[in-house]
């Protein structure tokens, strides 16, 4: 059975919203009639070359622009995988204390980062045997680590030899930040300031009539940013 023609709209719109396909609406191309039909960007090809979700190839190539690709490949490796923290319901409180050890107040990107530092420097203190025990201890699953350590070797290598170019220097939140928009553009949203029923006043307005919320969750729930 073909694809729901609904889906196929928003894959296509996805990818005009990444800048990786274009539609000519007015060139004609020596035809009678506009040639509507789309065509890959140079940026498109790029992407069709990163085997992770378009959202998240777009941000890679981004970083490479702002000079941020180191921070930036284990951020998009870390998303597309299920989250290593782990919070078994049994004991989500002694889970939650462990796992806020990476918390940053600024942004929940950046605790990834703070995670993946902290993994790679036990890593090389123990042995595999003793990194596998010390993951399970402190809630972190141990195969979700290894394949985002997977991912991320093969998004460096990728991105070399699309001719992107890993920073030495750390980048900063700013880079780094700017680089993640390029892939969430249709994800920003701005606090419901005219919202009557107390129910929706932590409600954000995004694209297209799209209404959402910070999850309980996250760094920035109680700060409630604009």
């Amino acid at each position: 059975d073909p694809p729901d023609s609904r889906q196929i709209a928003d894959g296509v719109r996805l990818l005009e919203e990444l800048g990786a396909l274009q539609r000519p609406d007015t060139a004609t191309r020596g035809r009678r009639r506009p040639d509507t039909g789309h065509r890959l960007t140079p940026l498109g090809r790029k992407l069709a070359r990163l085997p992770i979700d378009p959202r998240l190839g777009r941000m890679v190539l981004a970083a490479d622009e702002q000079g941020c690709l180191s921070e930036v490949t284990v951020i998009a490796a870390a998303l597309s995988i299920q989250d290593p923290r782990e919070r078994p319901t049994d004991d989500r409180e002694r889970a939650d204390a462990m796992h806020a050890r990476f918390r940053d107040e600024q942004s929940d990107f950046l605790s990834y980062l703070h995670l993946w530092r902290y993994l790679h420097q036990r890593q090389e203190e123990l042995s595999r045997s003793g990194f596998r025990r010390m993951c399970r201890a402190e809630y972190l699953n141990y195969l979700r680590v290894r394949e985002w350590q997977d991912i991320h070797q093969q998004l460096r290598r990728l991105a070399r030899t699309l001719g992107a170019t890993l920073n030495r220097e750390p980048a900063t939140p700013q880079q780094i930040h700017t680089a993640l928009l390029a892939g969430l553009l249709s994800h920003l949203g701005m606090k419901d300031q005219q919202a009557t029923d107390p129910r929706r006043r932590h409600e954000y307005l995004g694209a297209r009539g799209a209404r959402f919320a910070i999850a309980p969750g996250s760094t920035l729930f109680k700060r409630s940013p604009a």
